[in-house]
């Protein structure tokens, strides 16, 4: 008799709380109470108790009506709501519905009220739980999982590895995404790294069992890599290892080609994992480990990849000191609850204007670096040497590595727009119709076109040209008088310092173009102007001040006319010099 007693009490009770919680869903669901709700949530979020102040700003009649109704207060539009917590759960605890903050939210709801701390134990246990599942499935789909990989892991669940913070928002935004990036990323690397793990004489033994899987369950005597793996590249690694390109380690890591593109999350941190492991590059055959190791850092660090190496050999990553500049890219959230370990993100990825960016040849180093080939058949540069045979060649990036030497050229003029390039070309092609004689082999000027920022192709046929050209002259170079014409100039004028010298690209030029014509022109936005006033050209410290209070765009094709007066004074010049030495 009793317990059935009890059980009608325990069902009245029941019964009783889901009324109340009935018409509170009523009661609150009206229209004026979504915003000092919302705003009672954030604030018991914060303090996790009814404590402070919850502030609606600019109340409406319906937003007053509500509050004035429940608290008996008599609030006006147009102003201001202070809402105390304490005094807002007391009412509720008074009135008919008879519960908590946390009880209410619960009930209008269905999720409980998760206060900071509580928000922050659940991110961390779901962010770890990422980890746990990547690493998880790599060691059982790949049967392997190399050391480096499982610490480069820990270390960026920890945020103490480049590409954490593209990593997180990823993850806040599209959690199954980040979990396929990040995997995809892994097992490339893992795969990467399994390569040198073996040489191609172990992968032959018993470990080759472990092995294969990485290799897409090809053995590295199997006919089907020639097709993949280049055994001729000439940025082999040192370990002897065949470079493999990267598309082919995307489709073999994760069935996707293009999974490692740099515009894609997984190619994003794959480059970075990359790129800190190439400070720790190994010395090729005859050289030291200190000199394999500053050799690889200038290859890599021309435009501030790596900025320095310190005596031990150890190279210095400049993204390290420019993440001060840049500004923090700490999470808040995170940062609390990682026990005083500071989080960093020394990612390149944003802006686009970085370093790396800049330098074409410096990201395709990070990629060879580590036995990876890069696309060396897109990126040309267009050339013209008018007493050659053919005069104009487009050259791949292949081609220009691959050739034993360069082309014979004395000083080269560099343009960045294929429309000038071309102009200069034609005029050259109708001035030797006319005599010829500019076809004798002479030492004479080379014409040299990068359409737009210089390409890896352009960049790597400068090189060669600064480095071992048989007379190695001045590179003149000119672009357009505008923000993206300074940073492509900056490239240049850092690289080849001792070579560069401004084409009609200095403030004196820019002031008399801008003088000599008659049109207005594109002016420059205020956001541009401010940009030239905190950069400037390495080659002339007075050119952005000049271009900012001018404030008006110069482009390359309104000069047209006096680069063609000083390239035929180029070639007049070389003809005259051979006329000289054959009497």
């Amino acid at each position: 008799m009793n317990g059935f007693q009890g059980f009608n009490r325990e069902d009245r009770t029941n019964g009783l709380r889901a009324d109340r919680g009935e018409r509170a869903k009523a009661y609150f669901s009206r229209p004026g109470f979504e915003r000092p709700l919302q705003a009672i949530w954030d604030r018991y979020a914060s303090f996790g108790k009814a404590r402070g102040n919850a502030v609606v700003r600019n109340a409406t009649p319906e937003e007053c009506e509500m509050v004035n109704s429940f608290m008996g207060w008599n609030v006006k539009p147009g102003g201001n709501i202070r809402l105390p917590l304490a005094a807002f759960e007391r009412e509720l605890l008074e009135s008919a519905f008879a519960m908590t903050i946390e009880e209410l939210h619960a009930v209008l709801t269905g999720e409980p009220l998760l206060t900071k701390s509580d928000r922050q134990q659940l991110d961390r246990q779901e962010w770890e739980e990422l980890f746990r599942i990547v690493k998880g499935e790599l060691e059982r789909e790949e049967g392997l999982l190399h050391p480096v990989v499982a610490d480069w892991l820990e270390q960026l669940k920890a945020g103490k590895a480049d590409g954490y913070r593209m990593l997180r928002e990823l993850w806040r935004q599209y959690a199954q995404d980040a979990e396929r990036e990040l995997a995809n990323a892994a097992a490339a690397w893992n795969l990467l790294l399994a390569r040198h793990l073996c040489s191609e004489q172990r992968l032959e033994q018993s470990s080759m069992q472990s092995i294969e899987p990485l290799l897409g369950g090809l053995r590295s005597d199997d006919s089907r890599l020639d097709g993949l793996l280049d055994r001729s590249d000439p940025a082999s690694p040192s370990d002897g290892l065949h470079p493999i390109r990267l598309p082919v380690l995307a489709a073999l890591a994760t069935g996707n080609p293009h999974a490692l593109d740099r515009n894609v999350p997984a190619g994003r941190l794959l480059f970075q994992a990359l790129r800190v492991s190439a400070r720790r590059a190994v010395p090729e055959p005859g050289q030291d480990q200190e000199s394999e190791v500053r050799c690889r850092a200038d290859r890599i660090g021309q435009m501030g990849l790596i900025s320095q190496v310190d005596r031990t050999g150890q190279a210095v990553n400049a993204a390290d000191s420019a993440e001060a500049i840049a500004g923090s890219d700490s999470d808040s959230d995170f940062e609390s609850e990682s026990a005083g370990t500071p989080e960093r993100d020394s990612s390149i990825e944003e802006p686009e204007a970085s370093a790396i960016e800049a330098d074409s040849l410096a990201s395709r180093e990070i990629y060879r670096v580590a036995g990876i080939a890069d696309d060396d058949i897109s990126t040309l540069v267009h050339v013209f040497i008018p007493w050659e045979s053919g005069g104009l060649s487009i050259l791949s990036l292949r081609q220009i590595e691959r050739m034993k030497q360069v082309p014979f050229a004395g000083d080269l003029y560099v343009v960045e727009n294929p429309a000038v390039f071309s102009t200069l070309i034609d005029m050259t092609e109708r001035w030797l119709e006319k005599g010829g004689a500019f076809r004798l082999s002479v030492d004479g000027p080379a014409l040299l076109c990068t359409s737009g920022p210089a390409s890896a192709a352009a960049l790597r046929l400068l090189d060669r040209y600064v480095q071992e050209g048989p007379r190695c002259g001045t590179l003149y170079y000119s672009g357009d008088f505008d923000v993206k014409g300074i940073e492509i100039g900056n490239v240049l004028a850092a690289r080849y310092r001792g070579q560069f010298r401004p084409w009609r690209f200095d403030s004196q030029s820019y002031a008399a173009g801008s003088r000599s014509s008659n049109r207005e022109g594109i002016r420059f936005s205020d956001e541009e102007r401010n940009r030239l006033k905190q950069m400037g050209a390495v080659w002339d410290d007075s050119l952005c001040r000049a271009m900012s209070g001018i404030g008006r765009k110069l482009f390359q094709e309104e000069q047209i006319a006096f680069y063609m007066e000083d390239w035929m004074c180029a070639l007049e010049h070389a003809v005259a010099g051979v006329s000289d030495s054959s009497k």
